[in-house]
Order: C-alpha cells, then structure tokens, then sequence
C-alpha cells in the first residue's frame, strides 16, 4: 500500500478512529492519554475543515470526550451505535442497555471462573477482554457465542484482544454513511483512519464513496493506504514532535 494523500480542508472529512490510532494500547484502557500536542493538532485540524472531523470508536462518546476534554467533535462511540454528528452537539443513543440484560446473566459464570478475563460494560455492548491472558482467546470468544445463542438481533464481533457483542445493524461503516449524511460533512469526501477489524467496514465505506482508506499496521486491509503505527498517524497529521 502507499503513503496516504495530505487531508485537504476544501474537500475532505476526517474520521479517525482512537485506539491503536491516536493512542497506543495499554494494558489498562481506562489509563490510555493522548499526547497534548496530538490533542491540539486535532482542533486546528476541525476547524480548518469547518468541524468536519470525526472520532469513530469502539469507545462511549463520554469516554472519548473525557480523553480528549475539553475538545468534544463530532463522534461515534461503540461503533456508532451512540453518535454525536456536529462538535459539540447532543449524543443520540439508537439503542438501550436492556436488550443485553440476558448476554449478562448468561456470561456471569464463564467471568467467575476465569479472573483473568475483564468485562467491560458499554451499556449498549459488551466487551470480553483477554488482552492479558491471550491463552484464553478461544474461551472468550467461544463464551460470547454461547452467551448469545438464538438471538438474531445481536452481533458478535472480534477486534484485537477483545470479543464484543452489541445489537445488529449497527458497525462503523454505517456510522461513517449516517455522519456524512449532514452538515458540516455532507458534501466532502470521506478520509478514515483505523488500525482494527472492526474499523474495516468504515474503510470500505470511505473508499466506496470515493474517498481516502487508511489502515494503520500490517493487518490485511481493504484500504488503499496505510501508516505503519500511532507514531505514524501522527506525523501525517500534522502534529509536532
């Protein structure tokens, strides 16, 4: 793959996803910090583009709004499933913790027996993570499956240490279509950034509409472009060492 294209303010909007893109991983993804530099970059970067910057994650938009304070842009959290379409503005959630009430209760045992999993609760997903104990990467996923059984409107979906469950219909890339669809992004072109499985339905989705993929590692990817880490994404930003 190439080197991606400079971001032209005229023309394009920015989506960037936040784990393992803007941030490294740590061990404890409640700790992760963005470097203020980076942080700066991103707001001259939204309003040179008239706010058409968005952070598209797996995160709550409470959450990336707490990493990024006191910056609030246009945002999905658990991969669009909340989203807030203009900076600033009010975050519209498309769906309610109780349609997980029984994945809950059905993945209690697996989590008592197994410490060494962590359960993160998104309210609308769920996270099973094994980032600490990759021996139990099939117990995990093979838990979440189970923990779903017969329920066709949930999704699982499998990102890097971690299986998620959240109601079907909803991935990153319909999130991305949804954004573009209105002011300050409608009528530019999509540029999206992300390093994860699940941000592949969002790079497909800006390459479809003719605008700029960019996968970050060495992941197969249906992106036209990639950057080799954080680091990386960092200096085609813009922002200063």
């Amino acid at each position: 793959m190439m080197e991606p294209p400079a971001i032209d303010p005229g023309r394009h909007a920015l989506f960037l996803d936040f784990d393992g893109t803007l941030v490294g991983f740590v061990d404890d993804p409640a700790k992760v910090a963005i470097r203020p530099a980076a942080r700066d970059r991103l707001e001259e970067l939204a309003e040179a583009l008239s706010g058409a910057l968005a952070i598209v994650s797996g995160r709550r938009i409470a959450d990336l709004d707490r990493f990024l304070a006191p910056l609030e842009f246009a945002a999905a959290g658990v991969h669009g499933l909340e989203r807030r379409g203009a900076p600033g503005g009010k975050i519209e959630r498309l769906a309610g913790p109780e349609l997980l009430d029984d994945t809950r209760e059905r993945l209690s045992e697996t989590l008592a027996g197994n410490p060494r999993l962590r359960l993160e609760d998104k309210g609308t997903a769920l996270v099973l993570h094994y980032r600490n104990a990759a021996d139990l990467e099939d117990m995990a996923r093979r838990a979440m499956d189970q923990a779903v059984a017969g329920r066709h409107d949930l999704v699982v979906m499998n990102g890097d240490n971690i299986v998620e469950v959240h109601p079907a219909g909803m991935d990153k890339g319909v999130a991305l279509a949804a954004i573009m669809e209105a002011p300050p992004f409608a009528g530019r072109l999509p540029v999206y950034v992300g390093d994860d499985t699940t941000d592949e339905y969002a790079l497909k989705t800006a390459r479809e509409a003719g605008g700029v993929s960019i996968k970050v590692g060495s992941k197969d990817s249906v992106a036209e472009y990639r950057l080799k880490d954080v680091a990386a994404v960092h200096r085609w930003l813009g922002v200063p060492d």
